[in-house]
């Protein structure tokens, strides 16, 4: 009996092959095409900038323990950057995704793949310290995006039907073997980058939130209060601070007697406002507060959490 073992045939093992990566692909590409849909339609707030639901709100919480938390900042402070950002990124996940699941200019496709999952890992990797959930779907989707690269459309798909796979030829060996090992250094190095190998550990903790305080330029008798730690589900509430003063002296201001100047990042951050008496300042959140003459340090008063000590420049005037 004669068996037909070409890999035309569906029935072999390159034909089985075939098919896994085709609905990899079709995956991938679905993942995508809904987080850009779900943006354009389901949830029109993410796109519109004035909104508290833009996806700005999730880049405020993000940018702590960012590697590129400068950039996230920066384009939060940029609202036009901030709104065009969003729409580019969503319309190429719409694009992107589209591609992958009809196999049109997939290798491309696959290659646009790739850098946005390096982006989610950049910007959103490490908030897998909660459930690894941010982690793994940038890890997986990287692996995946790789494997289109190098083993191309695959039959069901138009750049079979049209034969517009024209990135094929630059496929060489080596070039399989570098996308291997850079997919293999994406999720290990990443991943002990921001939990640890061998001596696990975060980046930031889930279980107390940690705040900081800069200084804000021109105006010595401010400080801004940074939340650089902490949980994303909910956030750090001040009870009262208790301002320690050059001359040993201390002051304590409840919430509703904090005078709270500017909140960075509004209306996405959530933040600086006084709420059944106590003062929100979720994760990532930035705010400004008018310091008590002669201010050297504080201890902020948080509900269920430890109590933070900041220190700061103490005023002149």
């Amino acid at each position: 009996m004669s068996h037909d073992l070409s890999p035309e045939n569906p029935d072999t093992l390159d034909g089985v092959k075939d098919i896994a990566l085709r609905a990899s692909a079709i995956s991938m590409g679905f993942v995508f095409l809904m987080g850009g849909w779900r943006r354009f339609y389901n949830v029109p707030a993410k796109h519109d900038i004035t909104s508290p639901g833009h996806l700005a709100n999730k880049l405020v919480e993000a940018a702590p323990g960012s590697p590129v938390e400068g950039a996230i900042h920066w384009v939060l402070y940029n609202p036009f950057i901030a709104e065009w950002s969003v729409y580019l990124m969503s319309t190429v996940e719409v694009l992107v995704g589209l591609a992958l699941i009809f196999g049109l200019l997939t290798r491309l496709a696959a290659t646009g793949s790739a850098l946005i999952n390096v982006a989610l890992m950049l910007i959103f990797g490490w908030m897998g310290f909660e459930c690894l959930d941010e982690w793994t779907m940038a890890a997986l989707g990287f692996a995946i995006s790789v494997s289109v690269i190098m083993f191309g459309p695959g039959s069901f798909s138009l750049d079979q039907r049209f034969g517009l796979d024209i990135f094929a030829r630059y496929i060489t060996r080596p070039v399989a073997i570098s996308l291997t090992a850079l997919s293999i250094l994406m999720t290990g190095g990443f991943y002990s980058y921001y939990f640890g190998i061998f001596d696990f550990h975060k980046l930031t903790s889930t279980g107390a939130y940690n705040i900081v305080a800069n200084e804000v330029p021109g105006h010595p008798d401010q400080t801004t209060l940074y939340v650089n730690a902490g949980g994303s589900s909910t956030a750090a509430y001040v009870k009262s601070i208790t301002f320690t003063l050059q001359d040993g002296a201390k002051v304590t201001q409840k919430a509703a007697e904090i005078n709270v100047i500017h909140s960075h990042f509004a209306p996405w951050s959530h933040s600086g406002k006084v709420v059944d008496g106590v003062l929100k300042l979720r994760l990532g959140s930035q705010t400004d507060i008018q310091l008590p003459m002669g201010a050297q340090s504080a201890v902020i008063d948080l509900i269920d959490n430890k109590d933070p000590v900041v220190h700061f420049a103490p005023t002149t005037n």
